[in-house]
């Protein structure tokens, strides 16, 4: 349908308004018996100096293939799906989404970019800056339309996958260079995802470390406004490998205050959650949906022509009103094809 895109068109002439696995080294005695050596990767020394102090108020085993619903962001955050072990994210506003697509040809999985215009999403490409090399999966985008984070394995990775953050650079169109997270959201085994959710207060971590195959933990914990360490010489090497392994959450909790009040956000984040599950996880995914979703971005373009239209000359008015009179037939229609779909899906739940 282009109806949606002549009508903003028009009035965009008519008047001015902008459109906001670790690689692991081994050395081999040759001294008899064989024996063999495994040499740590040096970068794990290097990020354990800067291991960032977080406090960890719960956490959860869930299946690794789904994941994502067990994961309460708010709406204003955007829309999470997980298909096939792939991660999708869908902007507040949905018009803009981050899909992870697997490349059969060469078995990597790529995060790609596609935006919702004229009522139908474009073909998802290849997000620019995010190295092609090494698989992506997990992408999740901050409400600032910026900051991504997303994981992936590589040369860049010290095992598994590995939590990375970049921005986008929009006068480049582009995605700066990823930067490794560091720990405790890097670590040798599979980090695959990392989210904040800005409106609860809070920040979702999943990894497969110290879990059965098939199963990961999603630990919840309190972002901080501004990034804080441990003081390596407070703590000994042992101690502060197990804070960087998220070994024990207790280990975390300096303050019992604040990991109270957390704790009661994250317990009313996971009721509303639970309220809007199904209508979340659905979303876009039917025909009915989609129809749905195409009505009410027509309609918001409508009321926009109209309130022009009051104030409009002579001129403007006689451009306008061929193009509202369209549009309104063909809301009509949408709504009359809604509605028949609506009544066809209540007719196969009687009969189930």
């Amino acid at each position: 349908m282009k109806r949606y895109i002549t009508i903003l068109f028009i009035l965009g002439l008519l008047m001015p308004f902008s459109v906001y696995a670790q690689k692991k080294k081994s050395k081999k005695n040759t001294k008899k018996p064989v024996v063999e050596i495994v040499q740590e990767d040096p970068r794990i020394a290097q990020m354990l100096e800067a291991t960032q102090k977080i406090m960890f108020i719960d956490s959860l085993v869930v299946d690794s293939a789904d994941f994502m619903r067990f994961i309460p962001i708010a709406k204003d955050c955007g829309t999470l799906v997980q298909n096939n072990n792939l991660g999708q994210f869908t902007n507040e506003l949905k018009d803009f989404r981050l899909t992870t697509v697997f490349d059969a040809k060469d078995s990597i999985s790529h995060i790609c970019v596609s935006d919702y215009i004229g009522n139908t999403w474009t073909t998802p490409v290849a997000a620019k800056g995010i190295n092609k090399e090494a698989s992506a999966n997990y992408p999740f985008m901050m409400p600032d339309g910026t900051t991504l984070y997303f994981s992936q394995k590589g040369a860049n990775s010290l095992g598994g996958y590995d939590i990375f953050v970049t921005r986008y650079d929009g006068s480049e169109g582009t995605f700066l260079k990823p930067e490794n997270l560091g720990m405790p959201f890097a670590s040798t085994a599979n980090d695959y995802f990392f989210a904040i959710d800005e409106f609860n207060n809070l920040g979702y971590f999943v990894t497969d470390r110290h879990q059965p195959q098939g199963k990961v933990c999603i630990y919840v914990f309190i972002p901080n406004e501004t990034r804080q360490v441990y003081q390596s010489e407070a703590y000994s090497e042992t101690e502060l490998r197990a804070l960087a392994d998220i070994n024990c959450i207790a280990k975390t909790w300096d303050n019992s205050n604040l990991r109270k009040t957390a704790l009661n956000r994250y317990r009313e984040a996971r009721q509303t959650a639970n309220v809007t599950r199904q209508k979340v996880i659905s979303e876009f995914s039917s025909e009915l949906d989609d129809l749905r979703h195409q009505a009410e971005v027509l309609n918001k373009a409508l009321r926009m022509a109209r309130n022009y239209y009051a104030r409009a000359n002579k001129s403007e008015r006689q451009t306008l009103r061929s193009e509202i009179l369209k549009s309104e037939q063909e809301l009509e229609q949408l709504q009359l094809e809604i509605r028949k779909k609506e009544k066809a899906e209540q007719n196969d739940t009687l009969l189930q």
